[in-house]
């Protein structure tokens, strides 16, 4: 049987100083089988437009507006043709070998959803010694036991399941209409993230999870991102304004899928938790406190009562602008 095409979709906005990087990364990958590249633009507004073009044999799709990322890695899977498709966000990149481990994975016709270790990055694209949870959790366990273990990071919305950049899907299993109609009928689809809706989605259902145990992606770690600090008081309140909405949509689904019960309240209480952490950002003190104390059962269980404890009295003491102000000069002093 002839291999099946993996569609690889690069989503963008605002990235021209990455984006290269991540379409070239995506590019070269050896021995990968027949696959696509497919680029979305959500409207960005500096060179991420000129970069994209300066590649052959990139399909580029420009959105007119910026509609968030949940949506534009909709229009790419919409554009896309492959059986398999990989997700890449555009300030990743990926080891040359991705897309070969990847479809190794995917012969096993009754996988539906892969993902891998990672390795960190700098803005400038150094290596950072920072720890891989996968490595720490999936890696250490059998074989034969990391599927299932997957499927558990996903549902329990554990830290150990790396997605974005690592996470691929079998088409098949996605039911592209019915996801996109549920992801527009929530109140905010502008505002969600794009990877744990649609991890959440496929573990929710019928099908076997499957982990690479190799670092096949280099995530990146900067101020524009989630995952670097945000740099200010307003970004932390996007950043935290759309994990509650995210972790918000989650609950819904597990509501809707009749999931057992353990993963609806897990679910609920995530979204608990950011809704608080979204109140602290905003300088709605009270409201953050009220929301973190109905946390504190869960923040046990998972072993960060104190850390988020620590991070309400100082965001409560120094009020947000300060607090970032504070990792703002952390930071520049790790550089």
């Amino acid at each position: 049987m002839a291999d099946e095409l993996i569609s690889v979709v690069i989503t963008c906005y605002n990235l021209d100083a990455y984006i290269g990087s991540a379409i070239g990364s995506a590019l070269a990958q050896r021995q990968a089988g027949p696959f696509e590249v497919i680029v979305v633009d959500d409207a960005s507004t500096d060179g991420s437009r000129v970069a994209i073009e300066r590649f052959e044999g990139v399909r580029l799709v420009a959105l007119d507006s910026n509609g968030g990322v949940m949506l534009a890695m909709l229009a790419g899977i919409a554009a896309s043709r492959g059986d398999i498709v990989c997700l890449l966000d555009g300030d990743d990149i990926w080891e040359p070998g991705k897309l070969g481990a990847v479809r190794q994975a995917f012969r096993d016709p009754g996988v539906v959803l892969v993902t891998h270790d990672l390795d960190f990055i700098n803005a400038a694209g150094d290596r950072l010694c920072h720890p891989s949870r996968p490595r720490q959790v999936l890696g250490a366990l059998a074989p034969g036991k990391r599927g299932e273990a997957v499927r558990a990071g996903i549902l329990g919305l554990g830290d150990y399941v790396w997605l974005g950049s690592a996470l691929s899907f079998r088409r098949s299993h996605l039911d592209e209409a019915r996801f996109a109609a549920w992801v527009g009928a929530r109140p905010d689809p502008r505002n969600l993230y794009q990877d744990w809706p649609l991890a959440y989605w496929l573990a929710a259902g019928p099908g076997t999870m499957a982990y690479v145990d190799q670092p096949l992606l280099c995530y990146r770690l900067h101020a524009a991102n989630h995952s670097g600090d945000a740099r200010t008081a307003e970004r932390a309140v996007r950043n935290f304004s759309r994990s509650h909405n995210t972790h918000a949509a989650i609950a819904t689904l597990a509501c809707e899928r009749r999931l057992d019960a353990r993963w609806h309240t897990i679910a609920q209480r995530r979204c608990r938790l950011a809704l608080a952490q979204r109140r602290f950002y905003e300088g709605r003190m009270a409201r953050g406190w009220y929301h973190l104390l109905g946390s504190v059962w869960y923040l046990v269980t998972q072993g960060r009562l104190l850390h988020e404890l620590a991070r309400a009295f100082a965001i409560t003491l120094l009020r947000p602008e300060g607090l970032v102000a504070v990792k703002r000069r952390l930071d520049g002093r790790r550089a």
